[in-house]
Parts: C-alpha cells; sequence; structure tokens
C-alpha cells in the first residue's frame, strides 16, 4: 500500500511540474509530440525563431527583449532602457512618435523571420514598448504590406 501511495504522489508531482513547465519531455528523449525523422533536427518553432537574438539594443534608448507567439497573435516586447514611466511620459508626451515608430518597424521589417513567417501569411505584429520600470507606454501595430 505504501509503495502504491509513493507511485501516485511522484506521478502527481511529475504531472504538475510537466504542466508549469518544470519538466519537458526532450529530457527524456520524448519528441513532446513533434514528429521528425532520424537525423533531421526538430522544426524551430515561431517564437523561437522570433527571440533568436533577443534581447539587443534597437537605438541608444530601447532594447528589444522578446517576442512572444501563437496561433492568434504575435507580440514583441521593447523596452526604454533608461527611461521610468515619468520620464517617458516627459519626454514623449502621451502618443508614440514617428520617428521612434519609424525605427521599431524597421528594427521588425530587418527580421527575416517576421517578414517570411508572420507578414507573409497575413498575419499582424503587436509592438509593446515598456518603460524601464515594465509598464506599458506605447503600444501599436505593424501589419502585411506595412514594410
Amino acid at each position: 500500500m505504501k509503495t502504491f501511495l509513493v507511485i501516485l504522489v511522484l506521478a502527481a508531482a511529475g504531472y504538475w511540474g510537466y504542466r508549469h513547465g518544470y519538466i519537458k519531455l526532450d529530457w527524456f528523449g520524448g519528441s513532446g509530440g513533434t514528429a521528425s525523422a532520424p537525423g533531421n533536427p526538430p522544426a524551430e518553432s515561431l517564437e523561437q525563431a522570433l527571440n533568436r537574438g533577443l534581447p539587443r539594443m534597437v537605438s541608444n534608448d530601447i532594447s528589444a527583449d522578446r517576442a512572444v507567439a501563437n496561433n492568434l497573435l504575435v507580440t514583441f516586447n521593447y523596452r526604454f532602457v533608461d527611461l521610468d514611466q515619468y520620464a517617458v511620459a516627459q519626454r514623449y508626451g502621451s502618443t508614440l512618435p514617428a520617428e521612434l515608430q519609424g525605427t521599431l518597424i524597421r528594427d521588425l521589417c530587418g527580421n527575416r523571420a517576421v517578414r517570411e513567417q508572420v507578414l507573409a501569411r497575413g498575419r499582424d505584429v503587436v509592438l509593446q514598448i515598456r518603460a524601464q520600470d515594465g509598464r506599458t507606454m506605447f503600444t501599436t501595430q505593424l501589419r502585411p504590406g506595412g514594410c
């Protein structure tokens, strides 16, 4: 009876760890539901392709931190490196300046994965620009054909 309870507790702990991302199937040689031919590496997901090379500086003030992609939405998170919400509001006001928006659009259009895997398939990209303290200050979109 004790053995059964120990196995049950370990199974529950393993399931909880898997569901919360602490345990990955790749650690045990499992493919995680994606089939790949022997000798071929598994295909890179869209989110992994978009996050390759991030974080990186876009300009003197802005850093591209990460991209989040799912079946419905692609979001890029940018951050003001040295400005908190009050400094951003003083410098830029309540609207995103055109030259700053143009810099961010050029940054995304220069990314091959964005052009080929997102915009070419007719999906929009949401850009969120946050202050240093994490508060979202501006949000804008890049639509297909916007490059």
